[in-house]
């Protein structure tokens, strides 16, 4: 969410979500919402669908595997 604030996007903009993420300390939390961006790696410029909650982490985003490999973002996953 801080993400989202700091992009200046607001509770309004996005779509409802029933996704439940469970995160890393094994806590779930609904997403508050979701919103199509333009993601823009490089050469690379995709749309994605980033689902959105609140919680204090060290990341900002996280990319699924399955669209890092589709892309080939991180060799080392791919194996």
């Amino acid at each position: 969410m801080s993400t989202m604030n700091d992009l200046g996007i607001t509770v309004e903009e996005l779509s409802k979500s029933r996704i439940v993420i469970q995160g890393f300390s094994l806590e779930s939390q609904r997403a508050i919402g979701m919103i199509r961006l333009e993601l823009i790696i490089g050469d690379l410029s995709t749309s994605l669908i980033f689902h959105v909650i609140e919680s204090k982490t060290s990341y900002k985003l996280l990319l699924g595997r399955l669209w890092l490999h589709e892309h080939g973002i991180v060799a080392s996953t791919l194996h």
